[in-house]
């Protein structure tokens, strides 16, 4: 079976033996569909029930925090190179949305409702534990992070960008990564200078 690059590049998240099931490539293909988003677009927003999971095939998405007034906090980045997979907490929990998820870039996704993904997960052993990782990974993502910017100065934090995530600090505005650390924008440029110059 002939598969578009998407699917070619969503099945390497997989077990290989999924990628030479013709009967589980078939209900894959079926039951997703490709979603095309431009740069600025809310693939969720805060008071949605997220009821899908994404696959990034190409784009850069930023996940953010908006509390009751409005007041939002930058919890992570999401690109085709890295973390490819997105969702809310919501997801899990069938609750409402407190995040939101926008795009940096123009980008294209796949996009499985959960309904899908529990039915896949019953039908195909081999697809469940793959699905249980990509869970595993985006929880890694969050906490790891998160503890690494908590135990880090500022400086160290973003040297530590520059080395394990340069995609980020090569892809996302700054006012992104400013939030994302914690820090001003004018603060931000500064610890950039420092690092670079």
């Amino acid at each position: 079976m002939e598969l578009l690059p998407i699917y070619a590049k969503f099945l390497t998240f997989l077990p290989e033996s999924l990628a030479k099931e013709e009967t589980f490539l078939n209900e894959l293909t079926a039951c997703t569909r490709s979603l095309i988003i431009k740069k600025g677009d809310y693939l969720i927003r805060p008071g949605m029930m997220c009821q899908d999971a994404y696959f990034i095939y190409k784009g850069l998405l930023v996940n953010q925090y908006v509390n009751e007034n409005g007041n939002e906090c930058v919890t992570g980045f999401s690109s085709e190179d890295m973390y490819p997979f997105v969702t809310t907490i919501g997801y899990l929990t069938k609750a409402p949305s407190e995040f939101e998820v926008k795009a940096l870039e123009d980008g294209e996704l796949l996009c499985l409702s959960r309904k899908d993904i529990e039915r896949l997960s019953l039908s195909y052993p081999a697809f469940a534990t793959g699905y249980q990782n990509v869970m595993l990974m985006i929880i890694y993502k969050f906490y790891s992070m998160f503890a690494i910017r908590q135990t880090s100065t500022a400086e160290e934090f973003l040297r530590y960008l520059y080395l394990r995530h340069p995609w980020i600090v090569h892809r996302v505005p700054d006012k992104y990564i400013a939030q994302y650390m914690g820090v001003s924008n004018s603060w931000y440029c500064k610890l950039k200078k420092n690092i670079l110059y």
